[in-house]
């Protein structure tokens, strides 16, 4: 037993003498990712891994002064009130692709990630197998068990899946999140210091508030906790008062083939005034019953709108938009100004539930029952967070279809 810790001992003080040259030869003044960042994509994961697992190794040996490299700039301005740091969430936008993040950053920052996640998603564990509706949750949420062998991992179909992706795409930011505290060696509450406010879009708003009602790493993952219900329960009821209904096979394979993807119940719009796309609409609903009318659901910018309804109903307001739309690569300098056709895209988001719409009414009465006391109050927030239509500092919209 002597001998063992002997050993260890002796092994810790290598492995602090190494990084403590590593510190001084290569990050004294640059940080490990700047001076990592023009290795290839391997290399460079492989040298990053290594270096926090040497730095989580010594935490756990009790090591007090661990070298480090320079705090990052824009957080040593922010502490100086030279610079102002404010954190946005996205939303549903990254739901083929969000869980090759989480593999990113886990097989990167595994010693810091690992113990979170234990932590936070028994409690989607729990919440699948208890659910009655379990037609959504096949694979239920073995996160750990596909992180730890990729070739476990579900369909992009299934992660993809609104019950599946809304929580997960949220535990992805709320990973994120961490990873800069680790990293930084800050507390929640000392990076949130640093952050003049936080917003997000749509389901990212619950990541805002997390940050802002965290000050410690156990607050932190209490917080997790309550977020990820809310997402689960939101993604669910969602799912359930809107059910995914299959599309012909010659409908999907026609969007595809036009370039505008999959048909889903939210089509993206980028180019196109309002008037313009509301003038396509109307025409679009005069053929269609008025439970399948196609509505202006999101406007995420002067030019950039987010259209909700019936898949099938979208698909036909895609036709009709092609018929005015410009052929990709199409030249048109030559032609007057007055004549040439307008350029714009069309594009199916990867979601099967048409959130931000009328479609969703009266599934948040069923949330704030399945979240009973799993609410935050004004009080909990520490910093702003802000509503992403007008700016207005607000707590949180549990709202489906706002």
């Amino acid at each position: 037993m002597h001998a063992d810790g002997q050993s260890i001992q002796a092994r810790t003080s290598l492995l602090l003498n190494a990084l403590t040259h590593f510190t001084s030869a290569y990050t004294s003044t640059k940080d490990i990712h700047s001076l990592t960042a023009p290795f290839g994509t391997e290399t460079r994961k492989v040298i990053l891994s290594a270096y926090f697992e040497a730095i989580a190794v010594l935490q756990g040996q009790g090591v007090v002064e661990i070298p480090s490299g320079p705090e990052p700039a824009l957080l040593s301005a922010a502490a100086k009130g030279k610079a102002s740091v404010f954190a946005l969430f996205g939303g549903q936008g990254t739901n083929e692709v969000y869980f090759d993040e989480l593999q990113a950053l886990y097989d990167i920052y595994k010693p810091f990630i690992a113990p979170y996640l234990f932590s936070t998603i028994q409690v989607l564990q729990s919440l699948a197998e208890d659910e009655e509706d379990t037609t959504y949750y096949t694979y239920g949420f073995d996160i750990i068990r596909w992180l730890d062998d990729p070739s476990l991992r579900p369909s992009v179909q299934y992660l993809a899946s609104v019950p599946i992706s809304f929580p997960l795409i949220g535990l992805t930011q709320l990973v994120q999140y961490l990873v800069v505290c680790k990293v930084a060696g800050l507390t929640p509450g000392e990076l949130r210091a640093r952050i003049s406010g936080a917003t997000g879009h749509s389901q990212g708003l619950v990541s805002a508030v997390v940050l802002a009602a965290s000050a410690t790493f156990e607050s932190f993952i209490e917080n997790s906790c309550k977020a990820l219900k809310w997402l689960f329960y939101s993604g669910l009821r969602g799912q359930q008062a809107f059910p995914v209904v299959s599309v012909e096979p010659n409908l999907v394979q026609d969007s595809v083939n036009g370039g505008e993807g999959v048909p889903s119940p939210m089509l993206s719009i980028t180019g196109l005034n309002l008037h313009e796309v509301e003038s396509h609409i109307t025409k679009t609903n005069a053929h269609l019953p008025s439970n399948s009318h196609l509505h202006v659901s999101l406007h995420n910018g002067p030019r950039a709108f987010v259209i909700t309804g019936p898949a099938r109903a979208l698909h036909g307001l895609v036709n009709s938009l092609r018929k005015v739309r410009a052929p990709s690569g199409l030249d048109q300098s030559k032609i007057p100004f007055s004549q040439r056709k307008p350029v714009f895209s069309v594009r199916f988001l990867v979601v099967g539930v048409p959130y931000h719409s009328a479609y969703l009414s009266g599934t948040t009465d069923q949330l704030l029952e399945d979240l009973e006391e799993d609410l935050w109050q004004p009080q909990d927030l520490k910093i702003s967070v802000f509503n992403t239509e007008d700016g207005h500092y607000f707590l949180f919209s549990l709202s489906m279809c706002d």
